[in-house]
């Protein structure tokens, strides 16, 4: 059964747009009722509220001139408020005409639905999640293509190489790569004009493309931007800077994917957000009450949150200050929605915190761009939070409150066995005395980036400490986390490391692991017991896994 499209969805939500403004209507006639009694104020406040809610959601649902009277009323009861005016009858007689031309409006013909490219639910490439992503590497400086080969295959993934513009053509042509690292000074031609080239292939806007260049002038960082790159870096390039930077990219590919929060009280306009960033392939939760803000925050951890402005009985202003005092959401990205569209709307957004503001009724297109941009920013930023610079792993703290959120799932009814491992390679110390830090450093990156290609996703893996390592293998046996760690062990020994004269050296590691037993463990006796473990294994003769006794 095919997915409806975009007009068959937008015929039942305006449907369900004309029901709830017929009801919205009578609400606001009997407010007007009230505008010559003791609570005009409260009034005034709940015409604004109906006018906002016909503003946002009009030409959203094929209506522009309910949106058109719906801000000329907010307009009415803004300057009320604010001038704390007590209606008279020629202000009552206005708002019943405001009320009239809204029910008139509503009576008109639909327009045809909104501009918007709306993806198809589902959509995406087939086999996207096994075949190794393909690196094209463009420069004609053999060290750079050995160098940076060696750490794009150690990520598992593929290398494809070119020399000059005229080889890279022919590989683009032949299929596109997944990303691309491209010098700009090339013998027969600029890299420059070769980004171009690829942008304009069908399909050659996903690919992420980083480049490299002994040029350092600002221009030339520019140039490179204008021409369709995703980032520039000078030679000699840091490589692990770069390969952070590739992988955030290729990982944030399918922009589609997160939670999205979105607080709004009008039960249509939060259909239509819905319906929106759903066919996009994101997560909605919506809030309609304010009072269950907190609560949504904590249970739903959402990659992002769209705020409406006019709520009852707190502003969104409010509630995004409330977001801003506290730590663990400083990095989480606010996006006002909101019929507002004066100056002093954005401004006031800008003051509290939010990080964009689209005045309804907002474009999906706009929407969409705007959410995919926020989320994608955020998500890079709490990378370099949480992620340790060498290994690229979650750093110690990061790792941890990863552990204790396993242990408050392992905790409940019929929850699946999660097991920690820790991992500390064999006399590293002498490594490091042998043949230096650096060839340390890579020894340790090596490790990591095995880990990262031999383990799940739904795996969690954290640089420890120094040369200790943690991993949290979710839903596995024993017997089947001793066999995967014994492989890891296996597989990590045949690995040859050189040395700074070019010399192959290997390098071994123990592990010592524990299962979460939920009658008798918490955090810190769960890792306890796996420590034990370790330290048997390096007791007993180093290179193997050990597992820490399970209670009867």
């Amino acid at each position: 059964m095919s997915s409806p499209t975009w007009d068959e969805m937008l015929v039942g939500l305006r449907q369900e747009f004309l029901r709830e403004g017929e009801a919205r209507l009578k609400r606001m006639t009997d407010a007007v009722a009230r505008l010559g009694k003791t609570d005009a104020e409260q009034a005034v406040r709940d015409l604004r509220v109906g006018f906002h809610a016909f503003t946002g959601s009009g030409s959203s649902f094929g209506f522009p001139g309910v949106t058109a009277v719906g801000r000329q009323g907010e307009d009415w009861c803004v300057a009320l408020l604010r001038d704390r005016t007590a209606p008279g009858p020629p202000e009552i007689q206005r708002c019943r005409e405001l009320l009239e031309a809204l029910r008139a409006e509503m009576d008109r013909p639909p327009t045809s639905s909104p501009p918007a490219t709306l993806p198809a639910p589902g959509q995406e490439p087939a086999g996207a999640a096994v075949r190794p992503r393909a690196v094209l590497i463009v420069d004609d400086d053999s060290e750079v293509l050995s160098t940076l080969s060696r750490h794009v295959e150690q990520e598992g993934m593929k290398v494809r190489l070119a020399r000059s513009c005229a080889e890279a053509v022919r590989e683009m042509d032949e299929s596109l790569p997944d990303a691309a690292v491209v010098d700009i000074v090339l013998p027969d031609g600029s890299g420059y004009e070769l980004v171009s080239r690829l942008r304009g292939l069908p399909g050659g806007d996903k690919p992420p493309v980083l480049v490299v260049s002994v040029q350092t002038g600002f221009l030339d960082k520019v140039e490179a931007t204008h021409c369709g790159a995703d980032g520039y870096f000078e030679k000699p390039v840091d490589w692990e800077a770069l390969m952070r930077r590739l992988i955030h990219l290729l990982d944030n590919d399918q922009p589609g994917v997160g939670r999205i929060l979105s607080v709004e009280d009008d039960a249509v306009q939060a259909a239509m957000l819905r319906t929106i960033l759903e066919a996009a392939g994101y997560q909605v939760r919506v809030c309609s009450d304010p009072r269950r803000f907190e609560a949504d925050l904590t249970s739903f951890k959402p990659d992002l949150v769209l705020m409406d402005a006019v709520l009852p009985s707190v502003s969104g202003y409010d509630l995004v200050r409330y977001v801003r005092q506290h730590e663990q959401y400083a990095a989480l990205p606010v996006v006002f929605l909101s019929a507002e569209g004066r100056m002093e709307a954005q401004i006031r957004a800008a003051e509290v915190g939010a990080d964009d503001h689209l005045q309804k009724p907002v474009v999906p297109a706009l929407l969409l761009t705007s959410v995919a941009a926020r989320i994608e920013r955020s998500r890079f930023l709490r990378g370099l939070l949480s992620r340790d610079g060498l290994t690229r792993l979650l750093t110690h703290t990061a790792f941890l409150e990863r552990a204790r959120a396993a242990v408050a799932r392992a905790k409940r009814p019929r929850s699946r066995p999660v097991i920690w491992v820790m991992i500390d390679i064999d006399r590293f110390k002498s490594v490091n005395d042998r043949f230096g830090h650096p060839v340390g450093d890579r020894v340790l990156a090596a490790l990591a980036a095995l880990l990262r290609r031999r383990l799940r996703p739904s795996d969690t893996v954290g640089r420890y400490g120094g040369e200790e390592f943690a991993m949290l293998l979710d839903d596995l046996t024993v017997e089947e986390a001793q066999r995967l760690v014994d492989r890891l062990r296996e597989e990590f020994a045949t690995i040859s490391h050189t040395d700074a004269e070019g010399g192959a050296f290997f390098v071994t590691f123990s592990a010592g692991a524990a299962l979460f037993d939920p009658r008798s463990m918490d955090v810190d006796a769960w890792r306890e017991a796996a420590d034990q473990a370790l330290y048997a294994a390096k007791g007993a003769g180093r290179n193997r896994v050990l597992f820490a006794p399970q209670a009867p």
